[in-house]
């Protein structure tokens, strides 16, 4: 019981950074996680985030690493169409966090990662005194094991997290692959 309040304590102190451990090997090389990734899940506390057709979601197409950021390049669905933009997080004094002031200032934290295999990112930004949690799960693959899946409900569920906010982008139809068959923007 004393364990579970000092757990408890620590987590409403340190707020929703006291939940990022990152990866389980502090000495992790970040510059594993550059190349190629596909999008395959998307979870939030936000629904409006994860909703069909909102403009909120992205495909990855590969991740930069530099000494003092990760660069995100991606497809973003705007009005209907592909648009490839890209994102620079900026690493902070912390180990395995990042900040982005895309849209609002967002702390991004490196978690659970197997470079060979998949990689899990969790965001969170504060609007109007609302904190918006954004979880994603990105793969070498197109696809990930159910074993991969399931780890990723499971860290989305520590974050408060419901599973009816978790979204299976291989299974919806917007698969990583589908923002390569939508009309091209003027970018492309």
């Amino acid at each position: 019981m004393n364990l579970l309040l000092l757990a408890m304590g620590l987590i409403l102190l340190g707020g929703p950074h006291a939940l990022h451990m990152g990866p389980g090997d502090p000495n992790f090389d970040e510059k594993l996680v550059k190349g190629k990734w596909f999008s395959v899940a998307l979870a939030s506390n936000e629904p409006k985030f994860i909703a069909k057709d909102t403009d909120m979601k992205f495909f990855i197409h590969k991740i930069q690493v530099t000494p003092e950021s990760l660069q995100f390049h991606f497809h973003r669905k705007v009005r209907g169409m592909c648009v490839p933009t890209m994102m620079t997080a900026h690493k902070t004094k912390k180990k395995f966090q990042y900040t982005v002031n895309h849209s609002g200032h967002k702390t991004i934290f490196l978690e659970k990662v197997d470079p060979k295999h998949f990689v899990i990112f969790c965001a969170h930004s504060m609007k109007h005194g609302k904190e918006t949690v954004v979880v994603t799960l990105f793969s070498r693959t197109p696809t990930v094991s159910p074993d991969v899946m399931w780890m990723f409900k499971k860290y989305c569920k520590t974050h408060g997290i419901h599973a009816s906010n978790i979204v299976d982008l291989t299974q919806t139809g917007a698969s990583p692959r589908r923002c390569a068959t939508l009309p091209k923007g003027p970018e492309n």
